[in-house]
């Protein structure tokens, strides 16, 4: 194992973001590529004979393209040297997929409550969000906005 440790000092090899989203895509690729093949198999596409036997044997050239180009970045990535490149590449991906997160959901919002000591309840007429201290049993909560009143757990 001493050999494989001296093998990778000073290479990347990590499993960041980007390499998980790469081999994630790389799944899906093969699962799409399984799926056609049953469907494909299925129904008869698969027959030699004639254009759809062309066309099945083209898109499954291409996924197999695709897959073998996640695979290869994959493994380029890990096995980098240049680790200041990678850990850029690494925070600009995760700047890019931060904006498909949503902040400001009410499960981040619960999760940071929580954090502070505090509940959040949705009120059940209006919707309104309110926040209520933890560990205080069954208490009957009265929303600041529409005045109703309710009985949670906290």
């Amino acid at each position: 194992m001493n050999w494989f440790r001296n093998f990778m000092y000073g290479r990347y090899g990590r499993l960041d973001k980007v390499n998980i989203a790469v081999f994630i895509v790389y799944l899906a690729l093969a699962v799409i590529r399984v799926i056609l093949s049953i469907v494909f198999r299925v129904s008869g596409i698969m027959m030699p004979i004639g254009t759809q036997g062309f066309v099945s044997r083209i898109v499954f050239s291409v996924l197999f393209g695709l897959e073998m180009a996640c695979l290869i970045i994959f493994i380029l990535r890990f096995f980098s040297k240049n680790i200041a490149k990678r850990t850029e590449e690494n925070r600009k991906f995760t700047e890019w997929t931060y904006r498909f997160r949503d902040p400001n959901s009410f499960r981040n919002k619960r999760r940071q409550a929580r954090r502070e000591g505090k509940e959040l309840f949705k009120c059940p007429v209006c919707k309104k969000t309110i926040r209520v201290p933890r560990g205080r049993g069954r208490i009957e909560i009265t929303c600041p906005n529409c005045k109703e009143r309710f009985v949670r757990k906290t």
